[in-house]
């Protein structure tokens, strides 16, 4: 009996060992750090909202990023949520997993409680859009931080089927790196891509060579695409193809893009042959230790050679820019006028026209001959001016230069142009095809309209991200609120400016 009372106190001691160790692994649980685990949003939990689970990505320490792959009225849903710690609140609200419904229709704050610590995470939730989906994840999700150095990455495009694209999805191998030059100091960064094949994006010719820009300044996000609808129907060789995109970047939701083709030399872009030049007055060339550049008496700033790869004095370097001083000479000469041994000889007057309409127009800042004024030549053709690029602060989103009113000149007064509007031809030649411009106003506002309605739910993600539509962005001149507000704005001030620019032509 002794025996037997003796296993039975043994028995009981192992118990209540047992007991302690579950104790303590208790108490160290209860002592870890809080944390999320996960969130997700399961289409069971939420059948009359989602139509597949939708799982957010945990970024650091801090944000959790959900893409919802349909367009959806609201975000009321009710969340799947793991986490280490005792509670988790979203708001002032005490959540219970798979029962509380939540509004995720603003970024949200998710806090997780264990003992008397406390971690704070940002969630956001973005609907599908209608607009085409650009997945990128760099190598080992590495940020982007540098315009110079290529960091490897795997790309997705998900086209859409119900909006303006085939339903396609293509996927492809690259590289990425930042791009931009006032726009890459913004918070919301424009890149470069460079594909390890050619692909055909969006339906636009395959190509390796790509980019996203970004907008960030440009609370509308249409300036660009306003300016680019009127080079698509001038008559400039060539305009930039742009597709709004929404761009999910290492696992977060990095807004509303334009993805289009980057300015290079080829047979669907800037057609000038094998020997041909592609230039760019720059006047960052001599800060680029790539650049190659050259100067010209009446231009202002240097002309950078951007294709074909040169050496200083070297053939190529020597003809191009040799070409462009005779064109100086001539244009600047007593007989400039001369169709033959004029300015004509060396200028094309149907780009340099157009190119000039269009940036009078939208009194593009920079294309006073200061920066991305792009010029090309076909060897035995003649210089033309173009393509068009870098809108985002023109069309009356500038708080300097004046250039925030609708009346004004500010391209006629480049040195370039104010000569050749002393020749009577080029002079008649302008009030011939702003009268053709003026004519499709009807045109590009309904340009606008329709890309303002196609970006309705993108403006609103963009704006959960960003928070750029009620506060001020470099550099704007009004913030009017509202996306609608911001439209209309860029609508009468388009209007005004067409109106001002044909009382100054007709009394030419």
């Amino acid at each position: 009996m002794a025996c037997c009372l003796l296993i039975a106190s043994c028995t009981s001691l192992d118990d209540v060992e047992d007991r302690l160790d579950r104790l303590e692994d208790k108490q160290t649980d209860l002592q870890r750090p809080p944390r999320l685990l996960s969130i997700e949003f399961p289409a069971e939990n939420n059948p009359r909202v989602l139509i597949t689970d939708a799982t957010c990505t945990i970024i650091g320490d801090s944000v959790a990023d959900c893409f919802v792959p349909n367009i959806m009225d609201d975000k009321q849903l009710i969340p799947h949520v793991t986490y280490e710690g005792d509670s988790v609140t979203i708001g002032k609200e005490t959540i219970i997993s798979d029962v509380t419904s939540c509004n995720f229709k603003t970024p949200v704050k998710l806090r997780v409680y264990s003992g008397e610590e406390t971690k704070e995470y940002t969630v956001y939730v973005h609907a599908f859009t209608g607009l085409p989906v650009l997945w990128i994840e760099t190598e080992g999700r590495t940020d982007i931080t540098s315009k110079e150095e290529y960091l490897q990455a795997h790309f997705k495009l998900a086209e859409d089927v119900v909006t303006r694209a085939a339903g396609d999805v293509t996927e492809v191998d690259g590289q990425i790196k930042g791009r931009g030059n006032s726009t890459w100091s913004m918070p919301k960064k424009p890149y470069r891509i460079k594909l390890a094949e050619k692909k055909s994006l969006l339906g636009e010719p395959a190509d390796k060579s790509w980019v996203l820009l970004a907008n960030y300044s440009d609370k509308t996000a249409l300036r660009t695409a306003t300016a680019f609808y009127m080079g698509a129907i001038s008559n400039l060789d060539y305009t930039p193809r742009f597709h709004f995109v929404e761009v999910m970047l290492n696992g977060r939701y990095q807004g509303n893009y334009q993805l289009g083709e980057h300015i290079k030399i080829a047979n669907h872009r800037v057609n000038v042959g094998d020997d041909g030049f592609l230039l760019e007055i720059d006047s960052r060339a001599p800060d680029n230790p790539d650049s190659r550049y050259f100067t010209i008496p009446h231009i202002p700033w240097p002309v950078n050679i951007k294709s074909p790869d040169v050496a200083y004095d070297d053939e190529n370097f020597n003809y191009i820019k040799e070409y462009l001083r005779d064109a100086d000479k001539a244009l600047f000469s007593s007989n400039f006028t001369d169709p033959e041994e004029g300015w004509q000889k060396y200028l094309d007057m149907d780009s340099f026209v157009d190119w000039y309409l269009i940036n009078e127009i939208t009194k593009n800042n920079d294309a006073c001959f200061f920066s991305s004024c792009y010029m090309h030549l076909k060897r035995g053709d003649k210089i033309k001016m173009g393509p068009l690029w870098d809108y985002d602060i023109s069309l009356g989103n500038i708080n300097y230069n004046d250039n925030f009113n609708t009346d004004g000149f500010w391209i006629k007064d480049v040195e370039w142009y104010a000569r050749l509007f002393k020749d009577p031809a080029f002079l008649d030649k302008v009030k011939e095809r702003f009268a053709y411009f003026y004519s499709h106003q009807d045109d590009i506002m309904k340009d606008i309209n329709e890309n303002a309605r196609y970006l309705r739910y993108s403006v609103q993600e963009n704006e959960n991200r960003w928070h750029t539509l009620y506060t001020y962005s470099w550099p704007n001149y009004d913030i009017w609120g509202s996306y609608a507000n911001e439209v209309q704005c860029l609508k009468t001030w388009i209007a005004k400016r067409f109106e001002w620019l044909k009382n100054e032509y007709d009394s030419m």
